[in-house]
């Protein structure tokens, strides 16, 4: 009988991927969730991100980012929104401690910021939702996009 042992650098053609993914690691995926811990209120489209892993010197093609991408949001490190019509898809830092799929997020069109509606106020949009539509909300694919107070006050309004 033999056993032939071979290493690869993904997982890709592993049988068990699920608890192996959680320890998969590349200098991509590192990169990748520095940038959202050092942006943790904003969000960015892959095409964005690509466009600044390139500017910081990473040889990386698009099917990689897009694959990074979603094997973070699948951990529940990262959550993705469609804002426009075009449909390309944001992405979003789920910050520890803030309930992110419970909640609505305000998102700035100008300056890309990104606001946790995580209050009181919240509850009274859920409980109206629900008691006067019979309507549920699912927050994991709700953003309310507008304008922040600092860009209305450079913009005079």
């Amino acid at each position: 009988m033999c056993i032939i042992v071979t290493r690869c650098k993904s997982f890709a053609f592993s049988p068990d991927r699920s608890n192996k993914m959680k320890d998969y690691k590349s200098q991509y995926k590192s990169w990748i969730v520095d940038y959202f811990e050092r942006h943790e209120d904003e969000i960015i489209s892959a095409s964005d991100l690509l466009v600044k892993m390139r500017d910081d010197g990473l040889s990386i093609n698009q099917a990689t980012v897009y694959r990074n991408l979603d094997r973070l949001e699948a951990s529940g490190l990262i959550q993705g929104h469609r804002l426009d019509d075009k449909g390309e898809k944001y992405y979003q830092y789920l910050r520890e401690g803030h309930d992110c799929p419970h909640h609505l997020h305000l998102y700035c069109h100008d300056c890309g910021k990104v606001i946790h509606l995580d209050c009181e106020f919240m509850h009274s949009i859920e409980e109206h939702l629900l008691k006067d539509h019979g309507f549920t909300l699912d927050c994991g694919y709700s953003v309310l996009v507008g304008l922040c107070e600092d860009c209305r006050k450079k913009r005079g309004i």
